[in-house]
């Protein structure tokens, strides 16, 4: 009769053991969403939408509201030169500071080893970045954006 008891005993106390540990890895799986933005999956959450880039527009900067139409172009450079295609009129971006180019339907930035570096939002960029619709690009004072 104690051998059966004591085998309860160990069968509840392991079963306390497994839960403690699914309720601890709920927690930190909960805790890593939570601090990496994503939004817990609900039955009303509409799906994610990818919109087109269209155009590039100023946001932030001397020439703040020019914008150039980019859906038919695959490539284009920034910065402060007139010879390049879109001209940022900004003294602290390089002459040739940075390019955007088109792989498929996703868009990509690289810096062109300008001197202040450009930025995705707000981390410095060493190699092509992918960027969408909304994402803010820095060089110099200037701050771009890609619109739909």
């Amino acid at each position: 009769m104690d051998s059966v008891i004591m085998l309860t005993v160990r069968f509840g106390l392991l079963a306390l053991l497994w839960l403690l540990i699914i309720i601890v890895v709920w927690a930190l799986r909960k805790d890593t969403n939570k601090a990496a933005g994503a939004r817990p999956k609900t039955a009303t959450s509409n799906p994610i939408r990818r919109e087109k880039a269209r155009s590039i527009q100023v946001v932030e900067g001397p020439l703040k509201g020019s914008h150039m139409d980019i859906s038919a172009i695959e490539a284009f450079t920034l910065g402060r030169a007139d010879d390049n295609d879109f001209v940022l009129g900004d003294d602290f971006s390089s002459s040739r500071h940075a390019r955007l180019f088109r792989r498929g339907s996703d868009w990509f930035v690289e810096d062109l080893d300008s001197r202040n570096g450009t930025f995705v939002q707000g981390m410095r960029i060493d190699q092509p970045e992918h960027v969408s619709v909304g994402t803010d690009i820095k060089m110099g004072r200037t701050i771009v954006r890609l619109v739909p």
